[in-house]
């Protein structure tokens, strides 16, 4: 193990060569040399850390519990080993943490003399000492060794394990993530009858908790067992997948919005709309003969002129005019809007909604979402009045196929709050755009739609 002066002297050299214009140095590399530089120094740095580890272990021993305030990490003021090591070297309580468990895993019993026993992973040991396995690797390794041990598996079952794990990642160029996914395979191989019990402890985990935080957003966390992560990521991938209405190719399409949400949104949204449309579903659950319903506070003035804020019940944020109209537009949940004094202004299930004919029909019509360039097919669309449905006797919002578009939840959205517009002319859906795009605001015909009407004769 090399001393304190020796390293110091490396990171200087080190930091030496660093010296000068860094981005044209590196421009300056060919592809090879670039690759090779970068594996080099991943070798120096896994060389680095693995005497990291090593010392941590040490500091790990000399802070056991047994030898109280006389410990190093209590003689130092610091209550943990973890507090102490981070503070010595400014990583993370996460990362000290592993690297302290690590380094004691690999280290032999503290014998009642003083004395060390013998290392439990000796192969892992030597290759790490030897800067030629990860660290993030080893920890995979000594972690489904330990599970194996935990099991009651013979020593000689769990050595097997340990060398052929090292083996194959060190032979087959493995990355840590590669490693893990074959540690899991190999522990299932070698303790096929642990899968009940290491099943049980994984169901016992399971959790979902939401909150509604002070901003209003309801946030939270969540643990799923294996095959409950499996039904959510089938159900998203699904639903976001470009294949599921086959490729679509468009091209020199300058009124087309693009889907800025990042992928994190995405996944909120797709799971929104997946607890939506199930809520929605004939064999739902009734209360009171209803479907699920959001109950949605909203003066009547405010109403008619489409601005203002509506509260919904149960939570203590606001939503603007513009969400409220989305959800009397076309929500799978239904939505019932109550004036100041309590009244019954509009229960969105009542007649405002397209059928289910006629959704077949808009379906068939459309074939998916209107807006240009968007590929979201019938069954993940909502039915939008094209001239907007304001009461019972607003003569142009008629619910009727001819004043019926669908749009997407992301665009249904982006229309009712963008200065976009969308109407219809001789039953066809028809955007019109913002002044500042088209000063004379031209109404352009959409081109999802799959049937033309033929003129008369």
């Amino acid at each position: 193990m090399l001393p304190a002066a020796r390293l110091t002297e490396i990171v200087a050299d080190l930091c030496g060569e660093r010296g000068g214009d860094h981005a044209s140095h590196e421009a300056g590399m060919t592809d090879d040399e670039l690759l090779e530089v970068v594996a080099v120094g991943e070798a120096v740095v896994r060389a680095m850390l693995a005497q990291q580890v090593r010392l941590a272990g040490e500091i790990s021993v000399r802070s056991r519990t047994e030898l109280g305030d006389e410990g190093l990490s209590r003689s130092q003021n610091f209550t943990s080993p973890v507090k102490l090591l981070s503070h010595v070297t400014g990583a993370s309580a996460r990362e000290c943490k592993s690297r302290l468990d690590l380094g004691r895993t690999l280290r032999g019993a503290v014998l009642l003399g003083g004395g060390e026993g013998q290392a439990p992973f000796p192969v892992i040991a030597r290759v790490l000492d030897e800067g030629v396995l990860g660290v993030e690797a080893a920890s995979v390794i000594v972690k489904q060794c330990r599970v194996l041990a935990d099991r009651g598996c013979s020593p000689d079952v769990v050595s097997l394990a340990e060398e052929t794990l090292v083996d194959q990642t060190l032979s087959c160029r493995l990355t840590a993530d590669e490693t893990f996914r074959a540690a899991i395979h190999l522990r299932e191989v070698l303790d096929p009858d642990g899968a009940e019990p290491r099943d049980e402890v994984l169901q016992m985990q399971r959790s979902l908790t939401i909150a509604q935080s002070s901003d209003g957003m309801y946030r939270g966390k969540f643990a799923l067992t294996p095959e409950q992560g499996g039904v959510w990521f089938a159900s998203i991938q699904a639903m976001q997948s470009p294949r599921a209405t086959g490729p679509r190719f468009v091209e020199g399409d300058e009124y087309a919005t693009a889907d800025g949400r990042t992928q994190a949104q995405k996944n909120a949204d797709t799971v929104t709309e997946l607890i939506a449309r199930a809520a929605g579903a004939d064999d739902m659950p009734r209360i009171n003969g209803a479907i699920a319903t959001v109950n949605v506070h909203m003066t009547l003035d405010d109403l008619e002129k489409g601005r203002g804020v509506g509260w919904i019940d149960g939570i203590d944020q606001p939503v603007p005019a513009s969400t409220v109209e989305q959800l009397r537009c076309s929500s799978p949940v239904a939505a019932t809007l109550f004036g100041e004094k309590g009244e019954v202004l509009y229960h969105g299930k009542a007649k405002r909604l397209f059928t289910a004919a006629q959704n077949r029909a808009l379906a068939a019509r459309d074939g998916g979402c209107v807006w240009p360039s968007c590929d979201r097919p019938p069954s993940y669309c909502e039915t939008h009045h094209a001239n907007e449905w304001v009461s019972d006797d607003h003569p142009p919002g008629r619910t009727d196929i001819d004043n019926g578009v669908l749009l997407c939840h992301f665009h249904h959205s982006h229309l009712h709050k963008s200065p976009w517009k969308l109407t219809m002319h001789d039953g066809v859906p028809h955007l019109i755009p913002p002044r500042w795009i088209d000063t004379e605001q031209t109404p352009i015909p959409t081109t999802r739609r799959r049937t033309i009407q033929r003129p008369a004769a």
